[in-house]
Formats: C-alpha cells, structure tokens, sequence
C-alpha cells in the first residue's frame, strides 16, 4: 500500500489552493478549498479538516477526515455535509479509497496524492445512488503554514 501516510505527517500544517470540478465547462471561477493536517497521537495517521468555499464565500463542503495505519492497511474515517453517516474507505491501491456498495448512501472515492511535499491533491467522485462514479472535484494544495 501506499506511504501516504507518512508523506502528510513529515509535512502537517494548513494546506490551501484552488479546487476545480472537471465536469463543469462553464466554471468561470474556482473554489477555494482549506486542509489542515495534524498528527495523530502516535504518528498512526493524520486527521484531516477540509473546507471549501465557493467563489462567492459560500462553504460548499466540510470534512473531517482521518487516514490511519491499521494492521490491515490504510483506512479514510471521513464525515462530510453531504451525508448523515460517517464513511470508513480502505485504501485499494496506493492512495485510493472507494466506498464498497454498503458504506456510502451514494458511489463515492477519494484520492489522495502528496506529489512533493509540501503540495496535498484531494479528489472526490461520486454520483447519485445507482451512478457510476466521476471525477467531480479535485484540490491541489500547498502547504503554507
């Protein structure tokens, strides 16, 4: 599995960027998304809180989220403002975590990148109940403090 963990706690801070959904071809502004990444005790993992904002100061999303080393590999603890449950993900391949048919009212994945450090890609996909999923919403973040 991947060493994503490991890349987001040698690099813990308030990450910040722009944040696109690749579906929208009349998307004249960005968002603006906001990650602050701290260390678990322990150093097992990192917890994650992302916010985005509209370009017009709305917040659209907000997340609290945990990556953890399990001894059965990497987990995503995430709750959002898009469902009313929390979502365990099981990293699949390195840095992905799709929800299986029965952890998520809707299709959802998400990616999670430290392409250097310093820099974080967040990536949701999803869809409606009986979708496939989609690329939908991808931040590229830099460490700034």
């Amino acid at each position: 599995m991947s060493d994503i963990v490991q890349a987001l706690l040698s690099n813990v801070g308030l990450y910040c960027g722009p944040q696109v959904d690749p579906t929208d071809e009349t998307a004249v502004s960005r968002s603006i998304a906001r990650v602050v990444v701290s260390a678990l005790p322990g150093g097992g993992g990192v917890s994650m809180n992302y916010e985005v904002l509209s370009p017009g100061g709305e917040r659209v999303h907000a997340e609290q989220a945990t990556l953890a080393r399990t001894k059965k590999g990497v987990v995503l603890v995430t709750a959002h403002n898009h469902a009313d449950i929390v979502t365990i993900l099981h990293e699949t391949d390195p840095g992905y975590f799709p929800a299986d048919d029965e952890a998520s009212p809707f299709p959802m994945a998400i990616r999670l990148e430290v392409p250097e450090p310093g820099q974080l890609v967040y990536t949701w996909s999803y869809g409606a109940p009986g979708e496939e999923l989609i690329v939908r919403d991808i931040a590229t973040l830099r460490l700034i403090a």
